[in-house]
């Protein structure tokens, strides 16, 4: 859909200020090429912040196409809400309030395409619930994980950051060797892997 430029720039402004974090614009344009080049119908979002990608992905995605972006964080919710609405988005983007973890499991799906940029420590859960609510050459996206490159140090990571980076490690473990998936490594912005779904062994 047409969207103009300016509420990315109203985007930007509103996450510098507030500390939102967005995706990284490296990372913002190995999406959109994916969206361009795979063209998407239905595609699910885990973690809107404040719309930005979603905004992005409809911007790229094909008329008719349907996003559904999930979140958990109310501030976050009423700014998304603001510029999906001050982009006439509304009929594409459906913003789902909720908890992921539990919101993921009763999505009908199938998904095309499926973007992850939530609590970076549920990847792998997020990954097992979606993963057999997938269309046949669908695409999963994760974003932030090499967090901060520390992923794949072979220093010590600090403390606070332990479980975060075995969790991501883990991730890239699962979706690395998944018979169904080939997942590949982009080393830009904060890391962000993309697993192409082959259908199941069955199919």
């Amino acid at each position: 859909m047409e969207i103009n430029e300016s509420i990315f720039s109203k985007l930007e402004e509103y996450a510098a200020n507030f500390n939102v974090p967005i995706i990284h614009p490296e990372g913002a344009e190995v999406l959109t090429n994916i969206v361009l080049s795979t063209k998407p119908h239905s595609i699910l979002e885990i973690g809107t912040a404040i719309g930005y990608s979603a905004l992005k992905i409809a911007q790229y995605a094909p008329d008719k196409a349907r996003i559904v972006t999930v979140e958990l964080d109310k501030e976050r919710i009423t700014a998304a809400k603001h510029f999906i609405s001050e982009a006439n988005a509304e009929a594409v983007i459906q913003l789902v309030e909720g908890d992921a973890g539990e919101v993921v499991s009763n999505l009908p799906g199938p998904f095309d395409l499926v973007f992850i940029d939530a609590a970076k420590g549920q990847y792998l859960d997020y990954f097992k619930k979606i993963e057999n609510k997938l269309n046949n050459n669908a695409v999963i996206i994760a974003d932030n994980v090499l967090f901060r490159g520390l992923v794949e140090s072979i220093e010590e990571p600090p403390r606070r950051y332990r479980t975060i980076i075995r969790r991501l490690r883990e991730y890239l473990e699962y979706a690395r060797s998944h018979p169904n998936f080939e997942t590949v490594l982009h080393r830009i912005g904060d890391g962000i892997a993309v697993s192409y779904y082959r259908g199941s062994e069955s199919e």
